[in-house]
């Protein structure tokens, strides 16, 4: 857990940023907010992700001392490592501007870059003039072989209370420094010099992500958080912040007030998500927990060993009640764990349930799942061909049951495991299981 221990974290910290891995050390990049409300982009690092230490940079004056952990950046935006840049734009930082470079008014998205992580410049030009507020973020796709970013939007504008909502859009671009492509369809000026205050994005970018009719009526979602799961081909994850809204006064007491959870969507290509479950993927605590009120995932995902970390903000205090004048600290940075691949599963109770695969085609000489079924659980597997005939040596009742806990577990018929035989050929497989969870197979 990271807390609020300095003067410029006074208000809080969070709720934006980046958690990554880098030289064999992790670094947190966040938000901080002082007590006369001035917002921060700060830095902390550690060796094993638990314990964090925020380094005296020397690069920020606050008030008369430079003995701090502040960057050179404008607040709420999130840092990507960028391998196919020169090694003096490796780090680059995707934000909504904060009225830098004179242009109090504009919020536009920006992308800064650096050598080390540390010292920032930024770019030329603005990459997109739209306000996109709160959390945005980009990355290097390899599947598409361009820059992707995920920007907050609203679903129509100008913004009417009741009416608008909180969306998700989504960009392209071939070089992430030079303006991003977009169309400007609102009769508003998007020039620099003559605009009073540039519009949030709408339907200049493909909207990707947005509230559905499965949804409570007074919600939304609040920020992205996009992670290119490097653990599978081809798959993405979103946690966004689901905003649950209070009734505006007269009938409640604040406005744009709420609280907020985490969810979680998927998806093949980042442009088209599902939400398999509505589930809520990080719950929020108890009244009397730092993380009661407000929940916000930071960009990023660790590996450790056979878990998975990541990290969000928690808060208190609901959406509307965050005058830093009135409220003291009441907030942290956690860290939250799970099993490797443990994003979901399927599940069987203690009667006996059966799963039938699609065909697939594999490669690689053994078959292993990803599999609590502890003591009481079973789990066995059947191979079948393209037909649904079963293989021989491979049926139901030759493999030997798994009662087990565990990442990789190596499926065996008769004590034996070897399949590199009907590798490239279609099968199906059969999954026979009892009070078990089955997270993931694969090949290998």
């Amino acid at each position: 857990m990271l807390r609020s221990d300095r003067p410029w974290e006074g208000h809080r910290i969070g709720a934006y940023g980046t958690v990554l891995e880098d030289q064999n050390l992790y670094k947190m990049y966040y938000d901080a907010v002082d007590r006369d409300g001035r917002i921060f982009h700060c830095y902390a690092i550690s060796e094993d992700g638990i314990h964090w230490k925020k380094p005296n940079l020397g690069l920020v004056e606050y008030f008369g001392s430079r003995n701090n952990n502040i960057l050179p950046l404008p607040p709420c935006g999130t840092v990507f490592l960028d391998y196919t840049a020169s090694s003096t734009q490796r780090y680059k930082y995707v934000t909504y501007g904060h009225g830098r470079s004179g242009h109090m008014n504009q919020y536009g998205i920006r992308v800064w870059w650096s050598e080390d992580g540390l010292g920032w410049r930024a770019g030329e030009d603005y990459a997109l003039p739209l306000n996109a507020d709160t959390q945005n973020q980009a990355f290097w796709d390899e599947r598409t072989g361009k820059y992707v970013a995920y920007l907050r939007a609203w679903d129509s504008w100008p913004y009417t209370p009741g009416v608008s909502r909180r969306c998700v859009a989504r960009a392209e671009v071939e070089d992430i420094l030079k303006p991003w492509p977009y169309d400007p369809r609102k009769d508003v000026s998007y020039s620099i010099d003559n605009a009073p205050k540039w519009p949030p994005p709408t339907t200049e970018l493909p909207i990707v992500f947005k509230y559905d009719d499965s949804d409570p009526e007074n919600s939304d979602h609040y920020n992205p958080c996009v992670v290119k799961y490097p653990y599978c081909r081809d798959v993405y994850y979103m946690f966004p912040s689901t905003y649950l809204h209070f009734p505006d006064p007269p009938i409640g007491k604040r406005s744009n007030d709420g609280l907020l959870d985490i969810q979680i969507a998927t998806s093949r290509d980042g442009v088209h998500w599902n939400r398999l479950t509505r589930d809520t993927y990080v719950r929020l605590g108890r009244k009397d927990e730092n993380d009661s009120g407000q929940m916000y995932m930071l960009v990023g995902m660790i590996r450790v060993g056979s878990e998975l970390w990541m990290y969000y903000a928690g808060y208190d205090y609901t959406h509307g009640a965050h005058d830093p004048e009135t409220m003291h600290y009441t907030g942290a940075i956690f860290r939250v764990t799970q099993r490797l691949d443990g994003f979901t599963s399927i599940d069987a109770g203690l009667r006996d349930g059966e799963i039938m695969t699609k065909p697939i085609v594999f490669s690689g000489g053994k078959l292993t799942l990803n599999v609590d079924a502890s003591a009481s659980g079973e789990v066995r597997a059947e191979l079948q061909d393209e037909d649904g005939k079963p293989i021989r040596g491979f049926e139901l009742g030759c493999c030997d049951p798994i009662h087990a806990n565990d990442c990789e577990e190596v499926v065996t018929w008769d004590r034996k495991y070897d399949i590199s035989h009907i590798s490239g050929k279609p099968v199906k497989l059969r999954f026979f299981m009892r009070n078990t969870k089955l997270y993931a197979f694969q090949f290998k």
